[in-house]
């Protein structure tokens, strides 16, 4: 009986380290979703800073050229 027992609360010490450890992960994926929205967010800003200095430079150059 005592085995049983003992086999028991490890079990259940187990099951509470799964759940803390599942808990734990949910937590991190979230987390990694909101770095990866921020780096698109990023990665956007960027490819319209680009956009507007070749409008810029495009404008430039035509403003030279005349």
């Amino acid at each position: 009986m005592e085995i049983i027992e003992t086999l028991n609360n490890r079990i259940n010490k187990l099951l509470k380290e799964y759940k803390k450890l599942e808990f734990e992960n949910q937590s991190l994926n979230k987390e990694l979703l909101n770095i990866k929205n921020h780096n698109d967010e990023l990665t956007r800003n960027n490819e319209d800073m680009f956009l507007r200095i070749d409008t810029t430079l495009t404008a430039a150059k035509a403003k030279t050229s005349e």
